[in-house]
């Protein structure tokens, strides 16, 4: 069950609630994040969904970004509108008594509460929180810092459940474990000797990994990835276009390393665009075979095949 409600504005600030969600759920553990894009199939009621969300999770943020507050539909102000989406969205959390955590993105301020409905009026008082690109880390990591005891309630509410479900079923495991404990030093003896031989071939990521990436319009660029492994997760850097990209939700699961990273993309004087790279590489011996798809562009390009080799 989702622990988290992201409520953003889609023109305004699409791409940053796709980076906090990542981010979120790397932590926090995949489905803990309700958001719209992700969360409500085709043909489900829209404001049934939504309001579902909002009484299940724990905590809402609302991501505001530059265009937010005087966003415009019909020549008014989207807020004005009472079956504003976004609005009913906060309506709702305040209704509900949730914890509301503004979460300033692209250099925005705090709207003043003369300037919002009286309705959701309440959420100028809230403390707001800022990322931003320079300092996404320390930025991220404070978010987080202020959600933990508030996440801490809810989950410390399932655990005592969980605690007495444990408790009840303690003597009847106990009998299993000693009945069966002859079985598992058998089965032990079996199963130790492939692990550790699987452990021992497991490749080494840690490292400085180059290789030249050939994109699908035609550009050949030698790339540089630093990657390491903390924990579980894959931190670091990898190369797109000669630059180094922060990788970001990296895992290594199943054999396989996951991250994604993040450019902008401009045609002639358009707007610039976030387009989201998506890697998953096998490791092997000495080199890594990746595949590369980035979405959120001009164009959708073909998957990128390459391999990259240790230095």
């Amino acid at each position: 069950m989702a622990r988290l409600f992201v409520s953003y504005r889609r023109e305004d600030s699409a791409g940053f609630a796709g980076r906090l969600t990542d981010a979120l759920e790397h932590v926090l553990g995949e489905g803990s994040v309700f958001r719209d894009v992700d969360d409500i199939s085709p043909g489900e009621d829209f404001t049934r969904v939504i309001q579902r969300g909002l009484d299940q999770v724990a905590v809402v943020l609302v991501v505001i970004g530059p265009g937010w507050l005087d966003s415009q539909q019909g020549g008014a102000r989207r807020l004005e509108r009472e079956d504003d989406f976004v609005r009913r969205e906060i309506e709702g959390a305040l209704a509900a008594g949730k914890p509301l955590l503004p979460v300033l993105v692209g250099d925005a301020q705090m709207p003043p509460a003369e300037r919002l409905p009286a309705s959701i009026r309440p959420l100028a008082q809230r403390q707001a929180l800022a990322l931003r690109d320079a300092s996404w880390r320390s930025d991220f990591n404070a978010l987080l810092a202020a959600l933990r005891p508030l996440l801490a309630e809810t989950g410390g509410q399932a655990a005592g459940v969980q605690a007495a479900r444990a408790g009840r079923t303690l003597a009847h495991r106990r009998y299993l474990i000693a009945a069966g404990v002859g079985i598992v030093v058998g089965l032990a003896a079996l199963i130790v000797s492939p692990s550790l031989n699987w452990m021992r071939s497991a490749p080494a990521i840690d490292g400085v990994w180059t290789g030249r990436v050939e994109y699908p319009w035609g550009v050949s660029v030698d790339e540089r990835f630093e990657l390491a492994v903390r924990d579980g997760a894959v931190v670091g850097t990898a190369g797109y276009l000669g630059l180094p990209r922060t990788i970001e939700a990296g895992t290594f699961s199943d054999g396989r390393l996951r991250f994604t990273t993040r450019s902008e993309e401009v045609l002639g004087s358009g707007a610039p665009r976030e387009v989201i790279h998506r890697y998953v590489g096998e490791p092997l011996e000495g080199e890594v075979r990746f595949v590369l798809e980035s979405r959120g562009g001009y164009s959708v390009p073909p998957p990128t095949r390459f391999v990259v080799r240790r230095r």
